[in-house]
């Protein structure tokens, strides 16, 4: 059994992100599984998500994500894998992949292969209560510290196994999805005033991906319709991100 989990803090997505995860890793997921969603406001939440209760600690965003880590929060037992997914993720194939891919901690890449990005997560917790327990000792200074949770993940464990890009892609950096030619903040204004200059073509659908990352922006919906300042349309977005 894995226990499928996911964070909604703050107002930043909908309940329906929730709701599109859950349905997307149904649709790719043989493996048997649980979903859990972190949240302090469960409303608009599909039924069959199981609804953890977020505590107040005077945290925000994704540093509340280190919860995972903390020992019995999630009710897992100890032979139960917990995979993790960011809600802005975007599932195309397969996630029995990422799963069983190995039974150390396994973190998804950001910009390069060798630093972290905690959009995907997976793990066996027990082994791993250590991050939570270092982070809770002194969370203050680690906050003012560092930029966000996934520095602190690989300050404190150096030894993870980095999913593949092959398995894993970012949106912004692995698929060649926008334009050279920026421009900085004159291009993102003529942008937003001459919609003509938006750029042109499409993204190529990522074949034999299980998740394309969208960490920062563009979300997935900014993309499924048409381009989005720099970045260009992924048609292919919108029936893997809505299912249809």
């Amino acid at each position: 059994m894995v226990k499928v989990v996911c964070l909604k803090w703050g107002t930043k997505y909908s309940p329906e992100y929730v709701n599109r995860l859950y349905r997307m890793v149904k649709t790719h997921m043989t493996v048997p599984f649980s979903f859990m969603c972190i949240t302090e406001d469960s409303e608009g939440l599909d039924s069959e998500i199981e609804i953890k209760s977020l505590p107040d600690l005077g945290l925000k965003g994704w540093w509340y994500k280190l919860l995972i880590f903390k020992p019995g929060f999630l009710g897992v037992s100890d032979n139960e894998k917990v995979l993790f997914l960011d809600l802005d993720v975007v599932i195309l194939n397969s996630l029995d992949s990422i799963v069983t891919y190995s039974d150390d901690f396994c973190i998804s890449a950001d910009d390069t292969e060798h630093q972290y990005n905690s959009s995907v997560m997976c793990f066996y917790p027990p082994k791993f209560s250590f991050i939570w327990e270092a982070f809770d000792a002194q969370k203050e200074a680690i906050v003012k510290q560092m930029h966000g949770d996934q520095d602190w993940i690989q300050y404190v464990y150096q030894n993870a196994v980095i999913y593949p890009k092959k398995l894993i892609k970012s949106f912004k950096i692995d698929l060649d999805s926008k334009t050279p030619f920026s421009f900085g903040k004159v291009g993102r204004f003529l942008r937003k005033k001459m919609p003509f200059l938006l750029p042109k073509g499409q993204v190529e659908y990522p074949e034999d991906t299980a998740i394309v990352l969208f960490h920062g922006k563009p979300d997935p919906e900014d993309v499924m319709d048409g381009p989005f300042d720099k970045y260009r349309h992924a048609p292919w977005v919108k029936s893997a991100w809505c299912n249809e």
